[in-house]
């Protein structure tokens, strides 16, 4: 089991709330009725890592934490990555770099989108200093391309490239950290099933990877975008091989058309959901770090609210046996909704 004092020193310079707490989830849809018309209670808990910070939560501090204690040591002058207008990665690694005072270039897909009026993601990295590169598809597509990121890196100055999604080997080292925390809450049996929304695969991989029997029996990814297949590649490219793993697989079935889309049925199911946790006496379970909870859970058509709508969908079609015990790591990514 991870120890914290390698990272004590970036959680307290950026104030990161950790370990994040678990709250159990109450919500009309945790209950379903079988063909005999029994009712069942299944279980829900969730990671709350979108209390981790404001503005760096989720998955996106735990991707970046050890390369920024890293930084620490070595700090580079200049970090290039890449990622969407709406990115959450570059949001939170344009914050990293105005408060480290590293210059920071942001390759964003889409060229026309210099010319237009910034929303509040890329204006935040416009007020951060953030250089912003705005390319065409057919460009972005190079984004892993190693002659085409060895000549970026070389025309930009660059001391170092993150790829998109902050999506790198070390990213699996901060998602162990999260496990370590569910497993030191000792919440009593394992989860029968671990959900959370995949995107760029690294913290599916790093969740597969690090999860022990004992917390739980499977892992469900739930794919944010179109991409059967795909999806699986980018988990497995982190896997060791060689290593047993939980038994995992990705859900197909909930992108909603393609990233960062949706429709009229998840964004109701969003906003009533966020309104109806507002309404909740959140301090009243016993696992609880209450001085963390003043914030109700709340999710986002991007990442959050589909796999929760996932969630409640595969509890209606009886997909869970009754009385199973299921967690959703929240990913953070709030600032998107904006």
């Amino acid at each position: 089991m991870l120890t914290y004092s390698s990272i004590d020193s970036i959680e307290k310079q950026f104030s990161i709330l950790a370990p994040s707490p678990l709250q159990k989830v109450e919500a009309g849809w945790t209950t379903f009725v079988d063909q005999n018309g029994i009712a069942h209670q299944i279980e829900v808990w969730c990671k709350r890592d979108d209390l981790l910070h404001k503005v760096i939560s989720g998955n996106k501090w735990r991707k970046l934490a050890k390369p920024l204690q890293d930084f620490r040591q070595n700090p580079p002058s200049h970090i290039l990555s890449f990622g969407g207008p709406y990115s959450n990665h570059l949001h939170a690694l344009g914050y990293y770099c105005k408060q480290l005072n590293i210059k920071f270039t942001a390759v964003i897909r889409g060229a026309y989108l210099k010319d237009q009026t910034f929303n509040r993601t890329l204006q935040d990295l416009h007020n951060w200093n953030t250089n912003l590169v705005f390319v065409d598809k057919q460009t972005y597509q190079k984004r892993t391309d190693k002659n085409y990121l060895a000549k970026l890196q070389k025309e930009m100055n660059a001391d170092i490239i993150i790829p998109e999604g902050g999506s790198q080997q070390d990213a699996l080292w901060g998602m162990q950290t999260m496990i370590d925390e569910i497993i030191q809450a000792n919440i009593g049996e394992p989860f029968t099933s671990i959900l959370l929304p995949v995107g760029s695969g690294a913290s599916m991989a790093g969740v597969v990877e690090n999860c022990p029997p004992e917390l739980a029996k499977q892992i469900i990814g739930i794919g944010s975008l179109q991409g059967e297949g795909y999806l699986e590649t980018l988990v497995n490219q982190f896997l060791n091989k060689d290593t047993p793993y939980l038994s995992w697989h990705i859900n197909h079935d909930f992108h909603f058309g393609g990233y960062a889309k949706s429709t009229a049925e998840l964004d109701t199911f969003c906003k009533q959901f966020n309104q109806q946790q507002a309404k909740l006496d959140t301090p009243n379970k016993s696992k609880l770090d209450k001085s963390k909870l003043d914030t109700p859970l709340c999710i986002e058509p991007v990442y959050s609210g589909k796999c929760f709508f996932a969630l409640k969908t595969l509890i209606q079609q009886g997909y869970f046996v009754p009385n199973s015990k299921v967690l959703v790591i929240h990913t953070g990514g709030l600032q998107g909704a904006r």
